[in-house]
């Protein structure tokens, strides 16, 4: 027991009313503490730490707190050894956050591998009570291996990587709370790989804006990881039809992230194996379905007299005004049907791409309403400055379909 307070341990099974019971919990002890004033911060910390090692983990969880009426100290710990790492994606990305307000938020937050296979991740908030403690997360070099991914598109595989992690995380949620285990287990591999190789490129992508667009880069990865990245790569292929199905709220995955999925999954095995690296190339991206869509959506935007073109989720062009088609240069019908990156200058559609994907995600509608210029590729491969004005609609089943109004030159 803490001097002068109180300290309670709970083992908690990975199953998502787990975060609801581990906040209860916490307030409970904080209750019992007289430290009312730090439930609020405590729970919400407590319930990001419990949410990883639920989706992350997938072992029971030990959840042990310590508090007196100054401070409270909250330690998570589980049965898998790989610590978890920190994101960087865009600045309104929705994923890659709980770690990093879990730091923000603590007055100290530290994670440590245990000597019995597991880990432990903590946080404190109020007065220390302790001496600090000395952490580690570095692995031996002889329990890692090193994969070189050459032309690495660091903009898509920023993009590829907040999709998965949001895909994975739902699709593991859902597992759960339906009782399907042997899911959740599988997904919890595929995470293990995607969070080993997300700290093993956090630092590249950090510095994304003042890289290349394509850069090589070796990737150190624990050993241990190597063999889920085929689970990985095959989890996040049947996660990406099920969201195509409307079985998860998380969108369908574009065919360039697609591409990088396995491309990148496809790499880790191969030279694991002792086989060369293969380069990131240009792609031939799968074709994406063809859905019905909105009649009077369609017809409205081919009746405007305005330049105004409307994708659909698939990226693909729904719908265009005679006058978009004649600034573009091409024929209206056979425009229509295409997806929306043969309009778009090959220097910007990695960019395109990863744009389109945080609109899916429901990120911060950067572009949405306001005027933008940007260059638009023409049929005969002419690029013209256009301003773009973007707004978002639902059609009719209620899946979003983006409408671009164009006007030639700068405003």
């Amino acid at each position: 027991m803490a001097i002068g307070g109180v300290q309670r341990l709970v083992t908690l099974p990975p199953a998502p009313e787990s975060a609801r019971r581990a906040r209860r919990f916490v307030g409970d002890v904080l209750r019992s503490a007289a430290a009312d004033e730090l439930i609020d911060t405590a729970e919400l910390l407590t319930s990001e730490l419990v949410t990883n090692g639920i989706v992350h983990a997938h072992t029971d969880l030990q959840l042990i707190v310590e508090a007196t009426a100054r401070w409270v100290r909250v330690e998570v710990v589980d049965r898998n050894p790989l610590l978890p790492a920190r994101r960087s994606y865009d600045d309104d990305a929705l994923t890659g956050r709980g770690l990093e307000m879990v730091a923000l938020l603590a007055d100290e937050f530290g994670m440590q591998p245990l000597a019995d296979a597991g880990k432990r991740v903590w946080f404190r908030l109020g007065e220390s009570p302790f001496a600090p403690v000395e952490e580690t997360d570095t692995l031996r070099v002889r329990d890692t291996v090193s994969v070189h991914l050459i032309n690495l598109p660091l903009t898509l595989y920023s993009a590829w990587q907040a999709h998965a992690e949001a895909m994975l995380r739902e699709a593991t949620l859902v597992a759960l709370d339906g009782g399907d285990r042997g899911a959740a287990g599988e997904f919890a591999l595929a995470n293990q790989a995607l969070s080993a190789l997300a700290a093993a490129t956090v630092t590249l992508l950090e510095r994304r804006d003042v890289l290349p667009a394509h850069v090589d880069v070796e990737v150190v990865l624990p050993r241990l990881v190597v063999p889920n990245f085929p689970v990985l790569r095959d989890v996040l292929r049947r996660c990406s039809d099920r969201a195509a199905a409307g079985e998860l709220l998380v969108p369908w995955s574009l065919p360039e992230i697609q591409a990088v999925r396995r491309w990148v999954c496809d790499e880790v095995g191969r030279q694991t194996q002792d086989l060369p690296p293969r380069p990131w190339a240009e792609i031939d991206v799968d074709d994406v379905p063809v859905e019905p869509t909105s009649a009077d959506l369609v017809d409205r935007v081919r009746a405007t007299a305005a330049a105004c073109v409307a994708a659909d989720r698939w990226n693909r062009i729904i719908a265009l005004s005679e006058s978009a088609a004649r600034l573009l240069g091409w024929p209206r019908p056979e425009l229509e049907g295409q997806r929306l990156v043969v309009i778009v200058p090959p220097a910007l559609r990695d960019a395109h791409v990863a744009g389109f994907t945080r609109q899916l995600l429901g990120g911060a509608p950067r572009l949405l309403g306001e005027p933008v210029q940007l260059p638009a590729l023409r049929r005969d491969g002419s690029e013209i400055l256009v301003t773009m004005r973007l707004e978002r609609e639902l059609d009719t089943d209620g899946h979003p379909v983006f409408v671009a109004t164009l006007s030639p030159g700068a405003e």
